[in-house]
């Protein structure tokens, strides 16, 4: 799903959220691109993080925080926190 909230109202928002947690907990993976972290760190068990077309990080959703990925999406975040299997 590419940006699947980004022209959506807080009530259509919520619903697409919990229509990916839906599919997400029957055991189907769900690919989400989106700029909005705090959405992603709803929704996500990894985040992958990608700048300039390669991936810089790998995350745990549940180790980490907004300012972790924005951190990885600017290089602002040290490389040894960034790969978290």
């Amino acid at each position: 799903m590419d940006e699947p909230t980004a022209a959506l109202g807080v009530k259509q928002r919520g619903l697409v959220l919990d229509l990916i947690r839906r599919i997400r907990d029957q055991g189907i993976s769900v690919v989400l691109v989106s700029h909005n972290m705090p959405e992603v760190l709803q929704v996500a068990d990894r985040v992958e993080v990608l700048r300039l077309g390669e991936r810089v990080a790998r995350l745990r959703a549940a180790d980490v925080g907004v300012a972790d990925l924005v951190g990885a999406m600017t290089g602002a975040l040290d490389n040894s926190r960034a790969s978290t299997n």
